[in-house]
């Protein structure tokens, strides 16, 4: 046994530096051929140009000298020839009584639907159904920000309450309340005197502001329009304090590109227009004229006949050009490779070992590229989404074993 010692010993050293020598070599493959991978997952991306340009639009601006003015007509509406936009009044005594003529009619409504509640025993339940849906849209608009629908929301709230109140009185009683309101309005209309109405010349659409762009920007600005005519806009400064019409259905967008950005907008059809901000919503715009090159720009004008009265106080807007859009699974760039027989795919993870999956290249991104699994591809050689493709591991082939 003394006589074995060293042998043992010889042989127990030789073990461990066998084990040794393994372990050193799978430490130095692993430093030098790491295993990086990275989950697919579906994208979508887009092809855009950036632009800043004008919104313009056939305008007039409507003006009044003096007085209290009072708007008729809401932003955004539509408007017929000879309709009332605003009303000037030439005394603060003549607003008061406008404002106690609106009130009075408030009642009058208020009062008839009383009497109609009266009559019809229904109409009190409805009511109530209305007064329950106007609390509930108040606390979503209230909850999410919106207090310019809310406040609107409020002021029909308001009234449906007051009509609500009168539901109980008997009939009799309402008429004669109805008869009384009617002579006070009448009374009140015929003491009315210094008042002026500003009147619509033709259809349009109204907006209450007025930029001063509106004789600058017209759409003679439009004819013949170059760069350095675009970089020239200055502000008119005229305003209208009644506000403006806007006629016909169509605004258009003028601004400046490269010359490579702006052919790159005539090879690619119609384009989608999204602004900054003011619009929420892609539009498609048609291309209506491409100036000259100019010091390496083209003035481009686009046109759209939708929308108008969400765009009728945009004016110096930013915006993009949407050429295309891609959807695919979402890869690294460099996770993209070539197999043993030239095709291009990925090498996923799969258990320890790595399998080719052929794709198709949908777009090419800035690092990364969107693709999608080869149309031949069936079972576990389809790529998915939340397959692990290998980065980086060295050289690749399909069923290597994977550290």
């Amino acid at each position: 046994m003394k006589q074995s010692t060293p042998i043992f010993k010889i042989l127990a050293a030789c073990v461990l530096s066998g084990v040794l020598l393994v372990l050193g070599i799978q430490i130095w493959q692993t430093a030098s051929d790491p295993t990086a991978v990275a989950r697919v997952y579906k994208a979508k991306t887009e092809e855009t140009i950036a632009a800043d340009g004008w919104v313009i639009r056939w305008e007039e601006c409507f003006h009044t000298n003096g007085g209290t003015l009072i708007h008729q007509c809401g932003e955004g509406e539509k408007v017929g020839a000879n309709q009332t936009l605003a009303t000037a009044y030439s005394s603060m005594g003549a607003l008061e009584t406008v404002k106690e003529i609106e009130e009075k009619q408030l009642q009058l409504q208020q009062l008839e639907y009383a009497l109609e509640s009266y009559l019809d025993p229904d109409a009190a339940m409805k009511l109530d159904e209305t007064i329950t849906e106007n609390l509930r849209t108040l606390r979503s608009e209230l909850s999410r920000g919106d207090y310019s629908s809310a406040a609107e929301n409020i002021s029909e709230l308001k009234g449906n309450i007051l009509k609500r109140s009168h539901t109980y009185t008997t009939g009799p009683e309402i008429q004669a309340e109805i008869s009384k309101v009617q002579k006070e309005l009448s009374s009140l209309r015929s003491s009315l005197s210094g008042v002026t109405p500003i009147r619509a010349s033709r259809p349009g659409t109204y907006s209450a502001v007025c930029d001063g762009y509106e004789e600058v920007l017209t759409l003679d600005f439009l004819k013949d329009l170059t760069p350095s005519k675009m970089a020239s806009v200055s502000d008119g400064g005229q305003t209208g304090n009644v506000g403006k019409l806007i006629y016909g259905d169509t605004w258009y967008y003028a601004f400046t590109l490269s010359e490579a950005d702006a052919q790159r907008l005539l090879d690619g059809g119609a384009p989608v227009l999204r602004f900054a901000k003011g619009l929420e919503r892609d539009v498609t715009v048609k291309i209506v004229s491409v100036s000259p090159v100019e010091d390496g720009e083209r003035a481009i004008v686009v046109s759209c006949d939708r929308y108008l009265a969400q765009i009728t106080q945009l004016r110096r807007q930013t915006a993009s050009l949407l050429l295309d859009s891609y959807e695919g699974l979402r890869i690294p760039a460099n996770a993209l490779r070539l197999n043993e027989e030239g095709r291009s795919g990925v090498y996923c993870m799969v258990g320890m070992f790595a399998r080719f999956k052929a794709v198709d290249v949908v777009y090419q991104g800035d690092g990364y590229t969107l693709v999608r699994a080869a149309e031949d591809a069936t079972g576990s050689r389809i790529l998915r989404p939340g397959d692990e493709v290998i980065i980086s591991a060295g050289e690749l082939y399909d069923g290597k074993v994977m550290q």
